[in-house]
């Protein structure tokens, strides 16, 4: 299997956990859940169709705080709360995936198609 390669030219890793700069805590009266990091990871493709439908519709940090939040399994409003910085750790990670391979190599290899 080829890596993903990413817009710097490095290849994505399978996984990244982002440790949050500042807890986010959800819910009260003693239910409550605190968030300290995001894990994300490839999305399937229905995820990934998910999203695309999402683009159509909303704006581009909706549409990419919604692939964010059913990647990750964090609630959407914890997403909404994640700081700036932290979500465009997020977001570079996630727009490995979701750019397509070079028009000239549909295959994606780094090489070329064969």
């Amino acid at each position: 299997m080829s890596a993903i390669i990413n817009q710097t030219g490095l290849p994505v890793p399978d996984e990244m956990t982002i440790e949050l700069a500042k807890p986010i805590t959800l819910g009260g009266g003693g239910d409550e859940t605190v968030y300290t990091e995001i894990t994300l990871c490839e999305p399937n493709v229905s995820q990934l169709s998910q999203f695309i439908k999402k683009t159509q519709k909303e704006n581009a940090i909706d549409s990419m705080k919604f692939l964010v939040s059913i990647v990750s399994g964090v609630p959407l409003p914890v997403i909404d709360r994640v700081g700036v910085r932290d979500f465009y750790k997020a977001q570079d990670f996630m727009i490995g995936f979701i750019t397509p391979p070079e028009q000239d190599d549909p295959e994606g290899n780094d090489a070329g198609s064969q």
